[in-house]
């Protein structure tokens, strides 16, 4: 606003001070009507005339500054300031350029990938590795039963907690930590457990199996099912090749 009146009142008083010399001069002379000559002479410049006109053209250049650097201005106010966010571009979708939190949930979730499939590679890696177990002691026959309920998440004799991962079972006279494999007598389904507890707390029972143990037997059920214990160990079989 302040650059429009600036040109304007400039306008304004050139047009004022043209009109006030254009009323001081004289009237162009007409030639006589008895007068032998062809053509009628141009009247010399008017010195006050050319004054305006050099006057015109000084302002004029002035306002074509203030102008342009009034546009530098503007351009240069409406740059963003440095660590601003660049102004909005029609056309272009500037969510789709990724930040520095999209780029570290990316970076996350491709090392989460990754170590995933090293897990895997690991597990199976530990699969190829065949072993062997060899039955040590006397099998034993009878009940088995399933545990879980308030006992989840106590701890065991052992100090583990009790959960529905690891195919763990109570016993009264295995080793603590050892290893049984029990035999579900009427389908014939095997599992290898770990002894962690103590129980079971019937006297008609020989064996509680956790959670993930009675899935495998497929006894869960039924509750209760006839089966074998057998205590194992874990032998290489690289270790049984050089026995034979």
């Amino acid at each position: 606003m302040r650059l429009w009146f600036v040109i304007g009142s400039s306008v304004g008083a050139l047009m004022l001070y043209s009109s006030a010399i254009a009323g001081q001069m004289p009237p162009q002379g007409t030639p006589a009507a008895g007068d032998n000559a062809v053509s009628v002479s141009q009247t010399p410049t008017n010195p006050l005339l050319a004054d305006a006109i050099a006057q015109v053209a000084v302002v004029t250049q002035a306002i074509a500054q203030i102008a342009s650097t009034a546009v530098i201005v503007q351009t240069t106010a409406d740059a963003p300031a440095d660590g601003a966010a660049p102004a909005s571009v029609p056309g272009r979708d500037v969510a789709a350029v990724p930040s520095r939190a999209k780029d570290r949930v990316v970076r996350n979730a491709e090392k989460a990938k990754s170590d995933k499939v090293k897990h895997r590679e690991e597990l199976a890696a530990a699969h190829a590795k065949q072993t062997t177990l060899r039955c040590v002691g006397k099998p034993e026959t009878g009940t088995a039963a399933w545990y879980g309920g308030r006992y989840l998440g106590r701890r065991t004799t052992s100090g583990e907690r009790l959960d529905t991962i690891h195919p763990t079972a109570a016993h009264r006279t295995l080793p603590l930590n050892s290893l049984a494999r029990v035999t579900n007598l009427r389908n014939g389904r095997s599992v290898v457990v770990r002894v962690t507890d103590r129980g079971p707390v019937g006297r008609d029972l020989l064996i509680d199996m956790s959670l993930s143990a009675a899935a495998e037997l497929r006894m869960k059920e039924a509750g209760l099912v006839p089966v074998r214990v057998e205590q194992v160990v874990e032998v290489p079989a690289d270790a049984v090749a050089d026995a034979k």
